[in-house]
């Protein structure tokens, strides 16, 4: 007997400004849990919002095109790539919230700088969060290049650590586990997170098709739907709730205090 299958791939194109002329106070954020801004003494993380950041992002990627090399998209080749990825990757998933990164400027001697004069230094996602499993991930980390090897990836993460991590008595989220995840051959990431206190937990293996032209695994199955894309083998890294109370909260803090780097 025929089976009743009705399945259709999504189809249509986006408008290509889509969201870019929307302004803040009517942009949905999608997301599965409360939308804040986070602070810390050197680093915002401002909800991104694509008429306030699309096009800081996008400037940014023309002058830094390798941070894109880790990540799961193809190159951009306009500001209509980076809207798309902000509809797609950004807001549609309600498991995610996107930030831009603002800062003060590197350098350890550097004068305090009122927050309305932080430059752009790019973004980073809270990513597969969920309410039922009570988990979130930072994930989605693009640091422009003059702010790489600088204070704002240790204040960026941390913050996100602290709003997933906290009990919600000091403004967390007070969820269970933090997770990290970067592609096996990303060392930087790796060491960036065991810098950070999280414990290595494993690889998954081909976890992830990646787009052609993207660095991972040779494909390898001909009769397939995806022939042609690499598979991505996946590292995984976690920070558990009494982890991050006995120890790696005060590890973050200790990081985020020092100001030479």
């Amino acid at each position: 007997m025929p089976f009743l299958n009705k399945y259709a791939a999504p189809s249509g194109s986006l408008p290509r400004d889509i969201h870019l002329h929307t302004p803040l106070e009517e942009y949905d954020f999608n997301y599965v849990f409360p939308v804040e801004t986070l602070r810390s003494d050197r680093v915002e993380l401002r909800p991104y919002t694509p008429s306030l950041h699309a096009e800081l992002l996008w400037k940014g990627i023309q002058a830094n095109p390798e941070i894109l090399r880790w990540l799961g998209t193809a190159p951009w080749q306009s500001l209509q790539d980076v809207l798309e990825w902000s509809e797609k990757v950004c807001r549609a998933p309600s498991d995610s919230l996107f930030y831009a990164i603002f800062t003060d400027k590197p350098g350890g001697d550097t004068p305090k700088t009122d927050p309305s004069e932080y430059e752009f230094a790019g973004v980073l996602g809270m990513i597969s969060s969920s309410v039922s499993d009570m988990m979130s991930e930072p994930g989605w980390i693009l640091i422009m290049k003059p702010y790489q090897r600088t204070h704002v990836l240790t204040h960026a993460a941390g913050l996100v650590m602290h709003r997933i991590l906290d009990p919600t008595s000091m403004g967390g989220l007070g969820l269970r586990r933090c997770q990290w995840t970067t592609t096996v051959l990303n060392a930087p990431s790796q060491n960036a997170a065991k810098r950070l206190g999280y414990t290595g937990e494993g690889v998954l293996r081909a976890i992830k098709v990646l787009q052609p032209g993207k660095e991972g695994f040779a494909a390898g199955r001909v009769d397939s739907y995806n022939p042609e894309g690499p598979r991505r083998d996946n590292w995984y890294a976690s920070v558990l709730w009494d982890e991050w109370e006995n120890g790696v909260r005060a590890h973050i803090d200790k990081l985020m205090a020092r100001r030479d780097n």
